[in-house]
């Protein structure tokens, strides 16, 4: 081991403290990198290998009932490699001692299970047969939430006959990577399952002998997908199509691709945080070494170690704290990856899980915090390498004091000496309380900007279920009703108020540009459901023509007074057009609402209700959700209070688990930055704090004029770290947002309280070590040290 090599071992024993406390944060930065971009990664391929190995389609189309003979006819179409109809039928399930409401869709298969698109993954049993009656697979996520096994019997009502269906094997599908029920916002195992039967048991099932419900179309390598969904639009139309579409707009990917776009903010937003904090403590920690060692660079030159030779040495102080931060976060990142990975894998039904991080991934994040550690020690290397031998041999020139404006201001605000030596100290050296302020405001912006995602959640929460949804059961039929059906409903015992209400599917079409969506109507006088914006008011839907939300208006480039196309998808495929009166900001969706006679005007069918809200006696829950099971128009009963529930329980399960590293991260970077700063002040003031020692000042005071200056620096800090965090969460909520969801940004007072508490013990257990040093302060010797 060389000369300069040894001392760069000695230095790092001799600051070990500083030293971790940098690597921290610097691991803190590479573990969110590896974490993030790993889990991004892995459920990237794992989504494409899945869908390419069991043949996840191009191109979607479902209709009301067409011949099996309009699969080979879209077959035929230009650019069509593959098409293949099914069934999809919904029913209602009785699973034993359950009185809740369950349903399922089930999807027609080949014989054995098979088919050529979406195919079906056996994880345990066997396939149904073509034309066994009953025979079922069911898909593994309800299997699990409801204890289903092979061989278990399910009663359910099909397209209005009660079956019994037979469970012969447990499986998964592309197709239903994301599966919610109609009206649903998130999955719901217990409630709403998958199933597939034999083709022909389910013809036979729902009186569609040689029919099919919905077509799925693969592509051929360079066909242009908006042209086919046009072509098979236009082939389904006569048989109540309800609007081709492409894969991008299909409900499963959808949604796995608004997660995978979320976890790709994380890597661009999080880690360049943790780095820019890092580089401020690796400037601050190497340019006070540099300060302190003036004589000894001095001697190394004289020696004849060149200036290339003492830059390096101080560079790989740097690239050495840097290396251990690195270790450090790849372990932590790799292990956490592997536990996040996990958690989704379970959560969006994979049947295999690819988790791996490459070694680009390792690579790119250690040549980014060693970056990081590079630019922080630059400055300082850069005045060891100006650094003339005869002026470094010498003592640097003492500060001179004058008496400014903070003595004058200390004078008449009766300052005590020891005052006095506080705020002289943090106004004699300006940059670096600066630097000490922003990088402790910066922790404190990064842990509130993390912990404001919760607050957003239950905002959403609040709102969606609280507030807008004020009936306790909303009630879907089979298909649209007349207003018979609400009478029936009303006449039950228990029933308080019913609502009517109808969702259009339609494309919204304005120029060049077009949106499938769903119109939902309701009355002026509606009273179980409400229009909440992202602000939290009540915004009532306009007498004529459409409120559209914020997100669908910018798709669509419309604004209130503009005119849309309405085009129905289903039904009659009427086509009208519409006024946009209002539009409204809104956390949920892109949806369009209008008044009940709006819908009438454009469906033309005399059947205002395909779905009813309940408010009822809670007493007469079981005999309502009972009889609502027997009615064979009904498709199935949500209840309010169980969605809010699993609502809750996503949170708690995803957002609350990722949420909980960040605050760790965060933490770390506070105690991390403000250790740092105690220390280096600690450092800077021994010989000070020794002298008053000598002078009579007690060890309580003496600890003071340390623990005072720290004091006043993480007070300034906690403001400004307020400031920085609500900009810095309203970045974060907008770089999280999607069509599907978008956060609010409604932190509450307690997550700015809580950020600054963290801050605060941070401090306190800095300075408790800090206070310990200062009393077994050695005076003999700091006052024989150079100064």
């Amino acid at each position: 081991m060389t000369a300069l090599n040894l001392k760069l071992a000695r230095d790092l024993w001799r600051m070990r403290g500083q030293a971790f406390a940098i690597a921290l944060v610097i691991a803190a930065a590479m573990s969110t990198f590896v974490l993030s971009t790993g889990v991004h990664r892995s459920l990237v391929e794992t989504r494409d290998a899945y869908y390419q190995r069991y043949h996840f389609a191009d191109v979607f189309g479902s209709m009301t009932r067409a011949p099996r003979s309009i699969v080979e006819r879209a077959g035929d179409l230009p650019g069509v490699a593959f098409a293949e109809g099914r069934i999809e039928q919904y029913a209602r399930l009785d699973l034993p001692g359950r009185t809740d409401s369950i349903r399922a869709v089930i999807n027609s298969v080949e014989d054995g299970g098979t088919s050529r698109l979406n195919q079906v993954v056996i994880l345990r049993g066997r396939g149904p047969g073509i034309d066994r009656p009953g025979e079922v697979i069911v898909d593994r996520s309800f299997a699990d939430a409801n204890h289903i096994g092979l061989g278990d019997e399910i009663d359910a009502i099909i397209y209005g006959n009660l079956d019994r269906l037979k469970v012969v094997g447990i499986g998964l599908a592309p197709d239903y990577i994301w599966a919610i029920a109609p009206g649903e916002l998130v999955p719901d195992e217990r409630r709403f399952g998958i199933f597939w039967m034999g083709r022909k048991a389910l013809e036979a099932a729902t009186n569609r002998t040689e029919a099919v419900t919905s077509i799925a179309v693969a592509l051929e390598h360079g066909a242009v997908e908006s042209e086919l969904v046009r072509q098979l639009d236009v082939l389904l139309e006569p048989y109540g199509g309800t609007g081709a579409y492409g894969r991008a707009d299909h409900p499963s990917d959808e949604f796995l691709t608004n997660e995978l776009m979320q976890l790709d903010a994380m890597t661009r937003v999080i880690p360049p945080i943790f780095l820019l904090v890092s580089t401020f403590l690796v400037y601050i920690v190497l340019g006070r070494l540099i300060r302190t060692e003036r004589q000894e660079i001095g001697l190394l030159k004289a020696f004849g170690y060149s200036n290339w030779s003492v830059g390096w040495h101080y560079l790989k102080f740097a690239l050495a704290i840097a290396l251990i931060g690195i270790a450090l976060g790849a372990g932590l990142g790799w292990w956490m990856g592997r536990e996040m990975t996990q958690l989704y894998g379970d959560y969006y039904r994979f049947p295999f899980l690819y988790y791996q991080v490459s070694s680009q991934v390792f690579l790119t994040g250690a040549l980014l915090s060693a970056a990081s550690a590079v630019l922080g020690a630059l400055g300082g290397v850069r005045s060891a390498v100006k650094l003339a031998p005869a002026v470094a041999m010498s003592a640097p020139p003492p500060p001179i004091y004058r008496v400014g404006r903070v003595e004058r201001f200390g004078r008449r605000a009766g300052f005590t000496s020891v005052g006095h030596m506080i705020v002289r100290h943090i106004a004699r050296w300006p940059g670096r309380s600066a630097v000490t302020v922003f990088g402790v405001a910066l922790s404190l912006g990064l842990l509130f900007s993390t912990l404001q995602f919760i607050d957003a959640s239950r905002t959403m929460l609040d709102d969606f279920f609280f507030r807008a949804q004020r009936q306790d059961l909303a009630v879907s039929f089979i298909e649209a009703r007349n207003e018979d059906v609400v009478f029936e409903l009303a006449s039950l015992p228990g029933v308080i108020a019913v609502e009517p209400s109808r969702a259009l599917p339609v494309r919204l079409v304005h120029g060049a540009r077009s949106e499938r969506a769903a119109i939902e109507g309701t009355g002026q006088d509606a009273m179980l459901s409400a229009r909440i914006d992202r602000y939290g008011r009540e915004v009532a839907v306009p007498a004529s023509g459409l409120m559209l939300s914020s997100a669908l208006a910018a798709h669509l480039d419309l604004s209130a007074g503009d005119e849309v196309e309405v085009e129905l998808l289903g039904g009659r495929r009427t086509r009208s057009v519409l006024p946009v009166t209002a539009t409204i900001d809104e956390l949920v969706g892109t949806r369009a609402y209008a008044e009940s006679a709006v819908i009438d005007r454009i469906a033309r069918d005399a059947s205002p209700v395909s779905s009813a809200l309940l408010k009822i006696d809670s007493t007469y829950r079981d005999e309502i959700i009972e009889h609502l099971g027997e009615m064979p128009v009904v498709l199935g009963v949500t209840e309010r209070a169980a969605a809010m529930r699993l609502f809750e329980e996503v949170i708690d399960r995803n957002i609350v688990t990722m949420v909980g590293f960040y605050v760790a991260f965060a933490s770390a970077i506070a105690v991390g930055v403000v250790y740092n700063s105690a220390r280096l002040l600690f450092s800077e003031r021994a010989h000070e704090l020794a002298t008053m020692r000598v002078l009579g000042y007690h060890k309580a005071e003496v600890a003071t004029v340390l623990l005072g200056e720290l004091a006043l620096l993480i007070l300034a800090a906690i403001p400004l770290g307020a400031f920085i965090g609500y900009w810095m969460g309203q970045l974060m909520a907008a770089m999280f947002s999607s069509d599907l969801f978008r956060l609010p940004f409604a932190p509450a007072r307690a997550t700015y309280g809580f950020s600054a508490v963290v801050v605060m013990l941070a401090a306190l257990l800095t300075a408790l070590l800090v206070a310990r040093r200062v009393t077994q302060l050695d005076m003999v010797r700091v006052l024989k040290a150079h100064e």
